[in-house]
C-alpha cells in the first residue's frame, strides 16, 4: 500500500508558483509602502481625521439648521413689515378720519360754521386756526413747557364745550364725554411723559440736595 509523502520539504509551497521577479517586486513594494510617510501618516493619524470628519459633519448640519431658522424668521420678519405697512395707511387713515375723530372734529366744524357768519374769517379758518393751536400747545406740553401745558388745558375745555354745542340734538353729552377720554389719554404724554418725568426727578435731585447741605454745614 502506497503512503502519501506527508514531508514538509516535499510539499509545494504557494510561493513557488510565483515567479521570482514577481515575488521580488511584490516584497520590494510592501517594504517601500510599509516605509512610506504617507501610509505612517494614515496609520497615526487616522483617529484623528475620523474625529475631524465627524466634526465637519456635525458643523455642517448644525449651520444648515441655523439657516433654516434665520430663513424662517427673516420670512417672518418679511410678513410681518408687509402687513405693518398695509396696515399704517388704514391706521392712519382711521385716526384723522375714523368714528371717534368724526364724533369731535364734526360738532367743533358745525359750532364754528354756525358762529362765524358775519366775520371775516369762515368756518374753515376758523377750523384751521384751530388745528394748528392744537397742535403747538400740544407740542409744547409734551416739551415740558408751563405755557404749553396751560394752554393745552384751556384748549380742551373749549374743545369740549364747542363739541357739546355743535354736537346733533340729544348727542352733546356723549360727543363731549368722548371728547374729555381721548383729551385725558393724549395728555398723559403731555403731562407725566418721558420729559415730565426728568423734570420730576431734577426736582427730586434738588430737594435732596437741599436737605444734604444744612447736614453738612452742621458737619463742619
Amino acid at each position: 500500500m502506497h503512503t502519501p509523502d506527508t514531508d514538509p520539504q516535499h510539499l509545494p509551497s504557494l510561493d513557488d508558483t510565483t515567479p521570482a521577479p514577481a515575488r521580488q517586486r511584490l516584497a520590494a513594494w510592501w517594504r517601500i509602502a510599509r516605509t512610506s510617510r504617507a501610509v505612517r501618516a494614515v496609520r497615526e493619524w487616522w483617529l484623528i481625521v475620523v474625529a475631524a470628519l465627524i466634526a465637519l459633519t456635525v458643523a455642517g448640519g448644525l449651520l444648515w439648521l441655523l439657516w433654516i431658522v434665520i430663513a424662517g424668521l427673516l420670512t417672518a420678519l418679511g410678513a410681518a413689515v408687509t402687513a405693518t405697512a398695509e396696515a399704517i395707511p388704514t391706521l392712519g387713515s382711521w385716526i384723522t378720519d375714523g368714528p371717534i375723530t368724526r364724533s369731535i372734529s364734526d360738532p367743533v366744524r358745525a359750532f364754528l360754521d354756525t358762529h362765524t357768519t358775519g366775520l371775516p374769517a369762515t368756518g374753515r379758518d376758523a377750523w384751521t386756526a384751530w388745528l394748528v393751536a392744537v397742535c403747538a400747545l400740544y407740542t409744547a406740553a409734551v416739551t415740558g413747557s408751563t405755557y404749553g401745558r396751560i394752554g393745552w388745558a384751556a384748549i380742551g375745555a373749549l374743545t369740549g364745550v364747542a363739541v357739546y354745542a355743535g354736537a346733533p340734538a340729544g348727542t352733546g353729552p356723549a360727543a363731549a364725554g368722548l371728547t374729555a377720554v381721548v383729551w385725558l389719554t393724549l395728555s398723559l404724554l403731555a403731562y407725566a411723559g418721558p420729559i415730565a418725568g426728568s423734570a420730576v426727578a431734577a426736582m427730586v435731585d434738588d430737594l435732596t440736595e437741599a436737605r444734604r447741605t444744612p447736614r453738612t454745614s452742621d458737619a463742619s
